[in-house]
């Protein structure tokens, strides 16, 4: 199963949601890696900091087109999932990540101008079906998530495309922040709250994923 987290605006949370969700696979007994895809390689990083003892999440960098599409096939042999935390760009390789995923997540803060940066993604996400030559299932993640009208309305300006958004969310939390400089998931974190909500779409997620396979 290869997961990719993408978005063509920076700053949604892409490699955090990529961190989590890869520590609540491991915790579960999943063989999961991610192909660190951004630049910043901020799941490189975090991976350096994991302490050995903890379940193990393998971070691979792949930043050119050809080789992510080799590679990302490989590792989607050795593993059970694969966790792709992709770049914030209108690039050939944002087309890839999408190409090559069983399921794409687009994390969307509730700001208009995540919703601008999300009509251009929707244009690509249809190129790359087109590409494919096939439907690729996708799914919008709002991201620090206030319960505002504004979250509300972003919600609801999702749900007019063809979509579908989780109904779970993530909410602004400092453990998030701090989960992360420990090489840390919050799941394995001392925040109750950022624990089960990470949790509970974790569960949401495997819903998903369960329904994807029985279609395969």
């Amino acid at each position: 199963m290869i997961i990719s987290i993408t978005s063509l605006k920076g700053g949604v949370g892409k490699s955090t949601i990529a961190q989590n969700l890869a520590v609540c696979f491991a915790h579960t007994k999943y063989k999961v890696c991610i192909v660190d895809v951004d630049t910043n390689q901020s799941s490189l990083r975090w991976s350096g900091l994991r302490d050995e003892a903890l379940p193990g999440v393998p971070v691979y960098v792949l930043n050119d087109g050809v080789e992510l599409s080799k590679n990302v096939k490989h590792l989607n042999d050795s593993h059970e999932v694969v966790i792709i935390d992709g770049t914030p760009s209108l690039s050939q390789v944002t087309s890839k990540i999408i190409v090559l995923a069983d399921l794409v997540i687009i994390p969307i803060q509730p700001s208009g101008l995540d919703i601008w940066a999300t009509e251009k993604f929707l244009e690509r996400y249809k190129d790359a079906e087109v590409q494919k030559e096939s439907p690729i299932p996708a799914q919008f993640l709002i991201n620090q998530n206030q319960s505002t009208n504004l979250s509300r309305e972003v919600k609801d300006v999702l749900e007019q495309t063809e979509i579908p958004v989780f109904k779970s969310s993530l909410r602004t939390r400092i453990a998030y922040r701090e989960a992360v400089i420990k090489g840390l998931g919050v799941f394995e974190y001392k925040d109750e709250k950022a624990k089960q909500e990470i949790a509970d779409l974790f569960k949401e997620l495997q819903t998903i994923i369960r329904k994807l396979n029985k279609r395969k």
